[in-house]
């Protein structure tokens, strides 16, 4: 019997990089894009992604994955980011299941937001801090889970493979030396794993840095549980 895996980690944090890095296991079967961007779900999953009030068709939602998922691989991997807020949900239809839980420092996170989606700085900051939240809550209350971070994973992909061969024995072939084709403050490259943290913190002009850091300031408690520091 197959089992599910599902990547949670918010945008602009290397969700992609991870879920390509995961698929190069031939034990892997990736959905072709983010389960919400399929073109049979995205009228329903990107209506309210953001909205925890908002129901999904989970029944409906499980039954187009499935079709696309290989049934011959063990593992059915599937990374949407707004699967973050709703992994009660998830839990309830999606059995077994397992969970890859990754965050990255929120200054970097909080620059891709305003960037990529052309976000004010202080509602970019505040988005970033609600991941980290929920992040912590997943962490804190799902079975079945391993915590990452986008940090790690640069800094040390053969010590992040080598965990998460250790938490999914089925990942023993994952290849950390390949390169991948992903979205960046560089533009579109293929490249191997590379830490771009701080290209995309030093981009962020002095009173955007300010910005951020004065929101982060209002919750710092939980920088601190992710061992983020504040930039002052």
């Amino acid at each position: 019997m197959s089992s599910y895996l599902f990547i949670l980690c918010p945008p602009y944090s290397g969700s992609t990089l991870l879920w390509k890095l995961i698929s190069t296991s031939a034990q892997v079967s990736s959905l072709p894009t983010e389960g919400q961007m399929l073109p049979e779900l995205q009228d329903v999953m990107r209506e309210k992604p953001w909205d925890k009030q908002h129901t999904l068709p989970w029944t409906h939602i499980k039954q187009v994955w499935d079709k696309h998922w290989n049934a011959e691989k063990p593992l059915w991997l599937e990374k949407s980011p707004p699967n973050i807020i709703r992994t009660n949900e998830i839990q309830q239809h999606f059995t077994p299941a397992q969970f890859i839980i990754m965050v990255r420092n929120p200054y970097a996170q909080a620059e891709g937001l305003m960037r990529r989606n052309h976000w004010p700085a202080k509602r970019a900051a505040n988005f970033a801090l609600m991941c980290l939240r929920t992040q912590l809550e997943n962490s804190k209350l799902l079975k079945n889970a391993l915590v990452l971070t986008y940090e790690s994973l640069v800094s040390d992909p053969a010590g992040t493979c080598a965990h998460l061969a250790q938490f999914i024995p089925a990942l023993s072939d994952i290849n950390h030396k390949a390169s991948f084709e992903v979205h960046s403050i560089d533009g579109t490259l293929t490249r191997p794993i590379t830490d771009l943290n701080m290209k995309k913190i030093e981009s962020l002009p002095p009173h955007t840095r300010d910005t951020f850091t004065q929101a982060f300031k209002e919750d710092a408690a939980l920088l601190n549980d992710w061992n983020y520091d504040l930039m002052v």
